[in-house]
């Protein structure tokens, strides 16, 4: 059985909607349905998201997490997509799942409590990735996983931060060639 027909619905909104906004920077799909099945695969109970956008990941996430019986946090600093989102994570039926953090990721990752199973980092400012890493890889349990997008698509901006995750002592990394290109750091 696959993702919920009510969720696949909003899914299916979202990504035609891409099309038509100037400022939907979402994952594609097949990388959606990776996520989905990465966090039901390991029983996610936890997850951290940084970039909200407008839902497009967080609803895959979301969809496992209901699954899972999880929480998925969500992280964005843009009035208009948190308020966006929020409406759509309800319309899938998946406002009871999804926690929505107004704010620079900086200053909410901090708070939130582990043991986290998995962060996706997909924050506009690639650059910071690496500190959003630092930031919630304390929290994030052993076995636990950090997604960083946009391997391929911003290799430039995303190249330190990549030989920072490739050669970490406790953890191992590397990339998934699919989608935007993730990067797949395990905790160990």
């Amino acid at each position: 059985m696959g993702i919920d027909k009510q969720i696949l619905s909003v899914i299916d909104e979202l990504d035609e909607l891409r099309k038509t906004r100037d400022d939907a920077w979402q994952i594609p799909r097949v990388e959606g349905e990776l996520l989905y099945q990465f966090a039901l695969a390991c029983g996610a109970k936890t997850v951290v998201e940084v970039g909200t956008s407008y839902g497009f990941s967080g609803l895959f996430w979301a969809a496992a997490l209901k699954r899972t019986g999880g929480k998925l946090h969500t992280i964005d600093i843009s009035q208009k997509k948190y308020d966006s989102s929020q409406a759509t994570f309800r319309r899938a039926g998946l406002g009871e799942v999804v926690v929505n953090h107004l704010g620079d990721a900086v200053e909410v990752l901090p708070t939130l409590k582990g043991p986290v199973d998995i962060a996706f980092l997909d924050g506009i400012d690639k650059k910071q990735s690496r500190r959003y890493f630092e930031l919630i890889w304390p929290a994030v349990r052993k076995g636990g996983s950090v997604f960083t997008d946009n391997t391929q698509t911003h290799p430039e901006e995303l190249a330190d931060y990549v030989r920072f995750a490739r050669s970490r002592p406790d953890a191992v990394s590397t990339e998934i060639p699919i989608g935007n290109g993730v990067e797949w750091t395990v905790k160990l």
